[in-house]
């Protein structure tokens, strides 16, 4: 663990508030819901916070802190952006709040782990899964390579057996003479599990539809999950489809969808030692062609479920 000062170059902060989040370490909650659309932080605050105590926006990020009306906790909501690079430095950030004293710029001796669940939308790849459905992520098969520039440990034998299965599917589905054949590495995380218990838990108490499955994260929305809209041919054409097949080797688990950044959340945070988890809506299938525009009773459904988590994990 780094011991020393962290440079102002390392850790940029301004007027005590760390760069990007604008956010000083005070006005961080130890719970912390991640979304990517700016949008759904105040639509969160809006239905599930009784009092509002920080209500920033800064270089694109939205943050709210106050108190949840439903469980009396505090707890933060920030978007992510979209895909694991903003998401590299929300996650840094958020962490240097909670570990770094800001006066001398070191690393606290003691802190206490926040708990970071990820609410957000997905494709659904599995023929009989539903839109609407919400997603709890078991495992994460990360294709996007944000990870790759945090040497975590695997967390367990099941991720090494899913990261050689995840490289056999990239072989089958890109073409031989493609240019960049062999040169997506995926890696594999897996959510904390007493945060994933709790999810599949708190929501068949309040009645919400979901199922647990494995989460792949791409690092791009068109050809990077299959779509072929521009002129340039993918490098893997159907890669959704070679997924939703892949044999996962671990029993009762299908690759159940596909979004964009539960790989590096449960990766970066389960190499700190911090609790994490992801709970996705399934709004479209490219299986059938559908796409789901209104889905808010699913992010309120997802956050209720979260903010119940929190409490039981008290």
């Amino acid at each position: 663990m780094e011991t020393g000062s962290f440079t102002a170059a390392d850790l940029p902060i301004v007027k005590g508030r760390v760069y990007h989040l604008d956010l000083a370490p005070r006005e961080l909650a130890r719970n912390v819901i991640i979304v990517g659309d700016p949008d759904r932080v105040p639509f969160i605050a809006d239905e599930f916070m009784s009092i509002r105590e920080v209500d920033r926006c800064h270089r694109g990020f939205r943050a709210i802190t106050g108190i949840s009306a439903l469980t009396g906790q505090r707890f933060s909501v920030i978007t992510s952006g979209i895909g694991t690079p903003s998401l590299e430095i929300v996650l840094n950030e958020i962490t240097a709040l909670n570990e770094i004293d800001f006066r001398t710029r070191q690393r606290k001796k003691k802190f206490n782990p926040l708990t970071v669940i990820r609410i957000g939308t997905s494709g659904g790849l599995q023929p009989d899964i539903e839109l609407g459905t919400l997603v709890v992520t078991d495992y994460v098969v990360g294709l996007d390579n944000t990870g790759l520039f945090y040497d975590a440990p695997c967390p367990d034998p099941c991720c090494r057996v899913l990261e050689v299965r995840a490289r056999e599917v990239l072989a089958a589905a890109v073409e031989a003479n493609a240019r960049f054949k062999g040169r997506i590495c995926p890696y594999v995380a897996r959510a904390h599990p007493e945060v994933r218990v709790a999810l599949e838990r708190e929501a068949l108490h309040l009645g919400v539809r979901c199922k647990k499955g494995i989460t792949v994260s791409s690092s791009g929305f068109f050809a990077n999950e299959g779509r072929r809209i521009s002129r340039i041919a993918p490098t893997a054409s159907e890669l959704d489809n070679y997924f939703a097949a892949m044999d996962t080797g671990i029993p009762g688990l299908k690759v159940e969808n596909i979004e964009m950044e539960a790989s590096f959340l449960l990766h970066f945070m389960g190499g700190i030692g911090y609790r994490a988890g992801a709970i996705c809506a399934v709004i479209d299938k490219r299986s059938d062609g559908t796409f789901m525009t209104d889905y808010l009773d699913q992010m309120r459904d997802a956050t209720r479920v979260a903010l119940q988590v929190f409490k039981s994990l008290e």
